[in-house]
């Protein structure tokens, strides 16, 4: 919550300020996924759950992008 209440005294909007801690908690999740990928002693299934993990993982990020993209839009629009 402190996140959000700095995030607020900056000017961003509640619902802007939840959606970028929702796109900060997956780059996070995809940054451990990709070093757990990097680990060599990797069993042949756990690289398997990793990369199915990533793959979800990467289209959260890609939905979470185009919503902050357009959350973004409105509040410059709000501003001008």
């Amino acid at each position: 919550m402190k996140a959000l209440a700095h995030k607020e005294r900056l000017g961003l909007t509640t619902a802007l300020s939840i959606l970028l801690d929702e796109l900060d908690g997956e780059c996070q999740r995809t940054i451990k996924l990709i070093e757990n990928l990097q680990s060599q002693d990797l069993a042949d299934k756990q690289t398997e759950d990793f990369l199915g993990e990533l793959s979800a993982t990467v289209t959260h990020l890609r939905i979470h992008s185009e919503q902050v993209e357009k959350a973004i839009e409105e509040e410059l629009e709000k501003e001008a």
